[in-house]
């Protein structure tokens, strides 16, 4: 048995909270340390999650303004193909003119 300490001795109170977290509770600790990397590791994936969301609200704006540039080509391609603008241009600024059935030159082999 342990010698019952004088009323002059000081009680070691760190030493002995320390030995019997330590010691004695060694499954509170543990739950605790769960506790922590639990609560660590929310934050982190919430973090993540807010940075996700903000990356695919850039995305869909980047997404809407290529549809739109698209759109707009596709638009521009259907003008600058239209047939009567083509010959407009090649009469007007280029001179030329549809080939005369006599001028025509048909090659056989």
């Amino acid at each position: 048995m342990a010698e019952p300490l004088s009323n002059s001795e000081r009680y070691p109170l760190q030493y002995v909270l320390l030995q019997d977290l330590f010691e004695l509770n060694k499954t509170v600790i543990a739950l605790i340390l769960c506790i922590a990397v639990t609560a660590v590791s929310t934050v982190w994936v919430t973090h993540q999650t807010r940075l996700l969301v903000a990356e695919k609200g850039e995305l869909v704006f980047e997404k809407q303004a290529l549809e739109n540039e698209y759109v707009n080509l596709k638009l521009e391609e259907t003008t600058l193909s239209d047939n009567t603008r083509i010959e407009a241009i090649a009469t007007v600024k280029l001179g030329m003119s549809r080939v005369k059935p006599e001028q025509e030159v048909v090659i056989l082999e």
